[in-house]
């Protein structure tokens, strides 16, 4: 039975916590991907952003990115 470790990519990009949404969203236009995982300054995963996220939570709400 595979494991994530064989499945997952190498080089895996993340944003930190303190990142505003705005380089957020444009760090998963840049990559082409629909998720980031949201690093501390640990280098431990701290959560996941979706671009469902961005949209719902920030646009969908009128917010300023």
């Amino acid at each position: 039975m595979p494991v994530a470790r064989d499945i997952m990519s190498p080089a895996a990009e993340c944003i930190g916590g303190d990142d505003n949404i705005l380089e957020a969203a444009r760090k998963l236009t840049s990559l082409g991907v629909g998720a980031l995982p949201i690093c501390g300054t640990d280098d431990r995963l701290k959560g996941v952003l979706t671009d469902r996220d961005v949209v719902v939570k920030v646009l969908g709400k009128s917010l300023d990115p």
